[in-house]
């Protein structure tokens, strides 16, 4: 990657340029790591636990309201029966 240079502001803010938040699908709200490696700053994109499980249900009981209404209360009838 091409080093880009960008602008502090006053409080410290800088902007990421448009196309590295979209090439590491850096959105509003996703967390980012930082850290100091002698002069350089690195920072890491930090995938939530939410987004590490998205999809996870999907194979097993489909992601429909239903499939999940379903599942919920055989899970519940299989219990009762215990």
């Amino acid at each position: 990657m091409k080093p880009e240079t960008v602008t502090v502001s006053k409080r410290g803010y800088i902007v990421l340029p448009a196309h590295i938040r979209n090439e590491m699908n850096i959105k509003p709200g996703s967390c980012v790591l930082i850290h100091r490696e002698k002069n350089q700053l690195i920072l890491e994109t930090v995938p939530s636990f939410t987004q590490k499980l998205t999809g996870l249900t999907q194979k097993t009981i489909g992601d429909t309201p239903e499939n999940v209404e379903a599942f919920l209360n055989e899970s519940r009838r299989e219990r009762a029966d215990d």
